[in-house]
């Protein structure tokens, strides 16, 4: 059974063992939309409570994952792997500890227990594993639940994994 997981993945949610509850904040009128899915690593803009999905910028207002489930329904998108719109109220989840649905930049092959950051070089909120990093790395943010093959697609692809923070 090496393929069995210790835990249960749930096929509609993104955050699991939130237990201090999301920040909630709003996307900023500059964000890149296009990108911002539940489960991406978003950042803190300097107008409070705005948010846009973590890029090349200074990784210190890196704050955490944009969530689903804990999104007021007025904003929430239809699936989770929606896009956000500009304006909408979003949750996001930065509790140590926490199982989310995050997102792999393509070409990155990741093992269970794989350390993941977000490179420097990244400007759409995807996570690397830190042997990939080299001098660009940006601080270990997660660590990998699942085996993930390499995909060499253009396309993120989606990982469990454990939020460190």
């Amino acid at each position: 059974m090496a393929g069995d997981l210790p835990f249960r993945k749930p096929s509609l949610d993104v955050i699991q063992g939130d237990t201090l509850g999301p920040m909630f904040c709003k996307v900023a009128a500059s964000a890149t939309v296009t990108y911002l899915v539940p489960g991406k690593l978003v950042s803190m803009l300097t107008n409070a409570g705005e948010i846009d999905i973590a890029g090349t910028a200074d990784v210190s207002f890196n704050v955490g994952i944009i969530g689903y489930e804990g999104t007021p329904l007025a904003y929430k998108p239809a699936t989770r792997d929606t896009a956000y719109a500009v304006g909408d109220h979003v949750a996001v989840h930065n509790t140590p500890g926490m199982r989310f649905r995050g997102w792999l930049i393509n070409s990155s092959a990741v093992n269970w227990g794989t350390e993941l950051i977000h490179l420097a070089a990244d400007s759409s909120g995807n996570f690397a594993s830190y042997a990939d990093g080299g001098t660009t790395v940006q601080g270990v943010r997660a660590r990998a639940l699942e085996t993930v093959a390499a995909n060499t697609g253009t396309v993120a692809v989606p990982c469990w994994m454990q939020w460190i923070g």
